[in-house]
């Protein structure tokens, strides 16, 4: 008996990447022992397959971004030579594609490491692996976003689009990317619905794997979050 009722509250890896959306610290209580490799392998299918199935829809994103990209370049006086700006957009649309397999698991690596120092910082106790498991399970809001890109996609007039920026559900959707700066187009992108909502999942992991206070947990996603944002922000600030 005791037996069949552990096996029952332990989920399968597809119902802790849906369950985590509304319920993440009963997800990371059940999966703190878990390894992160199949997590990674179905978000990275899931997301591959989103990305295909929407590619119509998000390519006018994808477009409008890789003109702005050039704007910003010419303005600069580095214009791209026009014999190379069709291989470049072709480029960009594979580069987009691209995203939908290397974002997983990527972002386990890094994020994780930044989840790792953050827990370290907030006394939290779990391994590099079990940062990864966390950081993981937190993107499953940012495969989100790309269904939100494509619904917003359908709906909108493609010559209307000026960027990425267009689709977001947070700040960056309410500045002009062309007269905005780059660093703080980095920064306000990261102020949206979904990365708060993997910033939430996050602290909520640190704490139930790391068996610290929730606020002890929100401090080290907040570490791991300012870091994440400074590696987008500071190349924007250089460029």
């Amino acid at each position: 008996m005791n037996e069949g009722t552990a096996a029952s509250s332990q989920g399968s890896v597809f119902e802790d990447v849906l369950e985590v959306l509304w319920a993440p610290g009963k997800v990371f209580d059940r999966s703190r022992a878990k390894g992160v490799g199949m997590y990674i392998l179905v978000l990275t299918a899931v997301t591959l397959v989103i990305v295909l199935a929407t590619k119509g829809l998000i390519q006018p994103y994808v477009d409008a971004n890789f003109d702005l990209q050039m704007q910003q370049m010419a303005a600069k006086g580095k214009p791209m030579p026009a014999e190379a700006v069709a291989a470049a957009q072709k480029f960009a649309g594979y580069g987009f594609l691209a995203t939908g397999v290397l974002m997983i698991p990527i972002g386990a690596v890094l994020t994780g490491l930044l989840t790792w120092i953050g827990g370290k910082v907030a006394s939290a106790r779990f391994s590099f692996g079990q940062a990864m498991l966390i950081a993981t399970l937190a993107s499953v809001p940012r495969v989100l976003s790309f269904i939100a890109t494509a619904v917003q996609g359908a709906m909108v007039d493609p010559q209307s689009i000026r960027s990425f920026s267009d689709a977001s559900l947070g700040a960056a959707r309410f500045v002009d990317p062309v007269t905005t700066s780059p660093a703080l187009m980095a920064l306000l992108t990261n102020l949206d619905i979904f990365n708060i909502w993997q910033f939430i999942i996050m602290a909520i992991g640190i704490s139930v794997v790391g068996r610290v206070e929730r606020s002890a947990g929100y401090v080290g996603a907040l570490v791991g979050w300012g870091l994440g944002v400074a590696l987008t922000v500071v190349p924007a600030l250089l460029a």
